[in-house]
C-alpha cells in the first residue's frame, strides 16, 4: 500500500520506515551550495501546441522537490506536499546513475581492470546464467542479453515485480539470487533492453572488487570528500551488514545533495577543486558510444541515448538520471543548468507526460539565458 495513494508521497520520504538499509555518512565541513540573488520566476513553456506553467506540471506529476541550479548557484528551490528541506527523498531508477559511477570509481581505483572484460571473471556466482561472459561495457549500457522483463502496469507482474517483491518486500531470498536464474536472450551489445537486473549486477560487482557496502563505497569516495550536507541511506534487502542494497532503486538523499551530485557532473567530475570522478568516466558514461545505444535506437517515438546508465539527448550534450514516479536529475553543460525533480507521481511512467517534463526543463534553460535579470 505505500506505493499506492494516498500513502505515497509520505513513503518516497520515509523509505527508511519501510525497508532496512545502510547509511551513506557524510563527514566534515559542509560544501556550500550557495544561492544566486536572482532567482527564477515563472517559467511558461509550450506543450503540443499549448501554454503551461510549472505550476501546472508541478500539479499534473505531483512534484514533492524541485531545484533548480544555474552557474553553480541555486536559483529555484521548493517543496511541496509537506517535504522540506531537510527531507530525503527516494531515487528510484536516479540510483542507476550512481552505481554505474561506483564502477567508474572501481575502475579507477584498479579493482577492475577493463569494461571489456566479462563481469564473471569478478562475480563468479553468474557463471552459467546470461551473464556468462557478459562484458561489464554492455551491462552499463542496458545491453547485456541477459532475458529479464521490465514492466510497470498493475497487477501485470514482470521480472521486476518479482525480483522487488521476493528481496525487498517478502526478504524471501537476496536480490542477487534472482539474477542467478535469467537465462540468456540476445547476444551481448546487440540491443538496448532497460532492465534493473542489469544494475544489480553492477552493484554486485562492486560489493565483490570493493569488498564494500555499495552505501559504505559512495560515502568513501563522493559523499565525504564532497562534503555533502545529510546522511543518505540505501535501501537493502536484508538488515545488517549482510544486506544487498538495491542498486537499481532506493537511494535516499536531499534534494540538495543530489543537487550536488549533478552539478559534480557537470564540473566534469570535480568538486571544489578535488576530482571526485575521473573527467573521461563522465565523458564516456553521458555520450552514447555503440550503435544499439544511438539517439533515436532505445524506444519507439523517443529521440533519447543512453551512456552508462544515463539518459543522453541528441545535439547539445544533456544528459538524464530518471526514476519511476517522475524523478530526475537533469545535466545541461552547455546551458551549465542542473535541475533535480522528486515527485510523488500516480502512475509509475507516462511517456508523454516525460516529454512535457524536458519541454518544461528547456523552457527553464532559456528563461535563464534570456533573461539574467530576473529576481524574485
Amino acid at each position: 500500500n505505500y506505493f499506492r495513494a494516498p500513502y505515497r508521497t509520505g513513503s518516497f520520504r520515509h523509505m527508511d520506515r519501510i525497508f532496512p538499509f545502510h547509511v551513506v555518512r557524510r563527514a566534515g565541513a559542509i560544501s556550500e551550495l550557495p544561492r544566486s540573488d536572482r532567482q527564477l520566476g515563472e517559467v511558461t513553456y509550450k506543450w503540443k501546441g499549448a501554454s503551461h506553467t510549472l505550476d501546472e506540471l508541478h500539479r499534473l506529476t505531483k512534484t514533492t522537490g524541485f531545484l533548480v541550479i544555474k552557474d553553480g548557484k541555486i536559483v529555484q528551490e521548493r517543496y511541496f506536499g509537506g517535504a522540506r528541506e531537510t527531507s530525503t527523498f527516494t531515487s528510484m531508477s536516479v540510483a542507476k546513475s550512481f552505481t554505474a559511477t561506483l564502477v567508474g570509481l572501481a575502475l579507477a581505483d584498479g579493482k577492475i581492470k577493463s569494461l571489456d572484460d566479462p563481469i564473471t571473471d569478478y562475480v563468479p556466482e553468474l557463471k552459467r546464467t546470461g551473464y556468462e561472459g557478459v562484458p561489464i561495457k554492455a551491462i552499463l549500457q542496458m545491453s547485456s542479453g541477459a532475458k529479464f522483463s521490465e514492466r510497470y502496469v498493475w497487477g501485470r507482474y514482470s521480472d521486476m515485480d518479482l525480483m522487488f517483491e521476493r528481496g525487498m518486500i517478502d526478504e524471501a531470498a537476496p536480490l542477487n539470487d534472482y539474477l542467478k536464474g535469467l537465462v540468456r536472450d540476445l547476444p551481448p551489445g546487440a540491443k538496448f533492453a532497460y532492465k534493473g537486473a542489469d544494475t544489480q549486477a553492477l552493484g554486485w560487482l562492486v560489493r565483490h572488487v570493493t569488498g564494500e557496502s555499495l552505501a559504505d563505497y559512495l560515502s568513501e569516495k563522493v559523499w565525504q570528500p564532497m562534503g555533502m550536507e545529510r546522511d543518505a541511506f540505501w535501501n537493502t534487502d536484508a538488515p545488517g551488514p549482510n544486506g544487498m542494497e538495491a542498486a537499481f532503486t532506493c537511494l535516499n538523499a536531499t534534494l540538495r545533495d543530489f543537487g550536488r551530485f549533478g552539478l559534480m557532473f557537470l564540473n566534469h567530475g570535480r568538486w571544489n577543486g578535488r576530482q571526485i570522478v575521473a573527467a573521461d568516466w563522465v565523458e564516456h558514461a553521458t555520450v552514447p558510444d555503440s550503435p544499439q545505444v544511438q539517439p533515436g535506437k532505445l524506444v519507439k517515438g523517443s529521440s533519447l541515448g543512453y551512456g552508462y546508465q544515463w539518459w543522453t539527448f541528441p545535439d547539445d550534450g544533456a544528459y538524464a538520471a530518471e526514476g519511476i514516479y517522475f524523478q530526475f536529475i537533469f545535466v545541461n553543460p552547455k546551458e551549465n543548468l542542473v535541475i533535480v525533480k522528486t515527485s510523488a507521481f500516480d502512475r509509475p511512467w507516462d511517456p508523454p507526460l516525460e516529454g512535457q517534463t524536458y519541454a518544461a526543463f528547456w523552457a527553464i534553460a532559456a528563461a535563464l539565458r534570456n533573461s539574467p535579470g530576473v529576481v524574485r
